[in-house]
């Protein structure tokens, strides 16, 4: 149980560094706008990668030890990079070409 909590706590790090780093990459690149108009696309495709980086690469090295810990297929990883893809396009689309 006290590994569980350990790998929660490590997911929450994890989240709270990628938002930290790439929050002001996001920002220079979407200005500040209206909300929903953009920047969130950009964070939910930010997130849709994190997402994979963690599920493919460090849920392997946890603390939480399982026989259920094994990467995202190769079509669940596709589908979710072809997803963050959209997303971002989209906010790009959203702020600049509309």
């Amino acid at each position: 149980m006290f590994r569980f909590f350990l790998e929660i706590i490590r997911i929450l790090i994890c989240m709270a560094i990628f938002l930290v780093v790439t929050g002001p990459v996001v920002t220079l690149f979407f200005p500040e706008q209206a909300p929903g108009e953009g920047i969130f696309l950009a964070h939910a495709a930010l997130f849709l990668i994190l997402l994979i980086y963690y599920r493919n690469r460090l849920q392997q090295s946890s603390w939480f030890p399982s026989k259920h810990n094994h990467p995202l297929s190769r079509m669940a990883t596709a589908l979710l990079s072809f997803s963050a893809a959209i997303c971002f396009f989209a906010a790009i689309y959203m702020t600049y070409l509309q």
